[in-house]
């Protein structure tokens, strides 16, 4: 929140998703969030964000895949996510493709992604 400068990083959306905290000994180094949109009858995921000097382990893949077996455990058949337009290769990687349009999030240009699960 403070590398980036986002202002709304805690909402009401905290209090129905499950968070997923990875830990150093007992220092956590990253950290996201999924919540079900009962609407669209999908997951999303949030605010996954990795301790800098711990970027480039693959950190963030972990959490992906924790966050997707969790899905899949809850029955859940798809992710979605906004990212970062800067972000969109990783996901890539992590399967996740772009649909819609560009969009800005607080000065940040976002797209959605989804995979199937």
């Amino acid at each position: 929140m403070e590398e980036q400068g986002f202002k709304n990083e805690f909402d009401d959306i905290d209090n129905i998703s499950f968070h997923i905290v990875m830990y150093d000994e007992t220092r956590p180094v990253a950290t996201c969030r999924v919540y079900e949109d009962i609407v669209k009858n999908e997951y999303i995921l949030g605010r996954l964000s990795v301790v800098k000097e711990y970027r480039g382990m693959s950190l963030g893949a972990k959490m992906i895949g924790e966050a997707e077996r969790i899905v899949k455990e809850e029955g859940g058949t798809s992710i979605r996510l906004h990212a970062q337009c800067r972000v969109t290769p990783f996901y890539g990687q992590q399967g996740y493709k772009e649909y819609g349009v560009i969009e800005d999030d607080e000065g940040c240009p976002h797209i959605w992604m989804k995979k199937q699960l």
